[in-house]
């Protein structure tokens, strides 16, 4: 094919050079012969580009046979690429669309950070349910066994225990600052161990004998005059415990005491009376106030 020619003269068309229609025809089949011309051309660097672009993946990838749905990364000298494993559960995060979404794959939909970097346990959920945060200290990976466990029981007035397995205990350093409970201070200072009030109890013993106030003491038992058993509604775990308690009476103000007789795991049995007394029937007298209190 000829190329065909593409000239204008000066002076008025049609009088001199081409006419227009003509002079548009022939720029219109000029661009046609170009277009064929390089074509070929075209058709050519493509085929090398893609030749170019196979080798250089076929050079730097390893095979792609049994990788299906892996992903490809810079290996760690930065000088090539490598397949990395990539699980179901972690295509699953990558597709999220945001950090919410992303939180809900990983089962964290219930926490949330707010403005002051606190850390909610779950405000998205629903229902009247307990809170739980488990710490794991020792066991094998992914165990169901946890070394302690902070956990929030339902309701608007559910309790909050903290559970520390085997035998460690609960430690709490305030520093130099104070440590108070319910606002009020507890006062402790130094090192020495605190051994806690395990149950107590302020009854009357005359009559029909009838707790005034009282803690861990489910009921008291009346076996005679002087003669009381402290039944406690959660036992101890022996009958080791220190008991100490006072007595008075309303009629008149002798000396009085109160002794122990028998200590046992769920229950303490005790005597009120005189001091001084002569006689067991002297020493023994129901008071009208009796207060006594467990220490283990």
């Amino acid at each position: 094919m000829t190329a065909p020619v593409i000239r204008q003269f000066a002076g008025t068309i049609p009088d001199k050079g081409q006419a227009q229609t003509s002079f548009d025809t022939n720029v219109d089949g000029w661009l046609d012969w170009t277009t064929l011309q390089f074509a070929p051309d075209l058709v050519a660097f493509g085929t090398w580009a893609d030749g170019i672009r196979a080798a250089l993946i076929t050079g730097n990838l390893p095979s792609l046979a049994g990788r299906a749905l892996d992903a490809v990364r810079v290996n760690a000298a930065g000088n090539g690429v490598e397949f990395a494993d990539v699980t179901a559960a972690g295509w699953a995060l990558l597709d999220d669309v945001n950090v919410a979404a992303q939180r809900a794959t990983l089962g964290l939909g219930s926490l949330e950070s707010g403005s002051d970097s606190t850390l909610e346990i779950g405000r998205f959920g629903s229902g009247d349910r307990s809170s739980f945060v488990d710490l794991h200290a020792h066991g094998a990976p992914n165990a169901n066994d946890f070394s302690a466990r902070l956990i929030r029981s339902p309701g608007v007035n559910g309790n909050l225990d903290i559970h520390n397995t085997g035998n460690g205990g609960v430690n709490i350093n305030t520093g130099s600052g104070i440590l108070s409970l319910n606002g009020a201070n507890v006062g402790i200072t130094g090192s020495a161990p605190i051994f806690a009030c395990r149950a107590w109890v302020n009854f009357n013993g005359q009559g029909t004998v009838a707790i005034r106030a009282s803690g861990n003491v489910s009921s008291i038992t009346d076996n005679g005059t002087g003669d009381y058993t402290v039944n406690f509604a959660t036992a101890m775990q022996d009958g080791g415990y220190a008991l100490s308690g006072s007595v008075e009476n309303t009629v008149n103000h002798p000396v009085r005491a109160v002794s122990s007789n028998n200590q046992l795991a769920g229950s303490a049995r005790i005597s009120t009376g005189l001091t001084g007394a002569t006689t067991v029937v002297g020493r023994f007298d129901d008071c009208a106030q009796v207060c006594i209190m467990i220490v283990r």
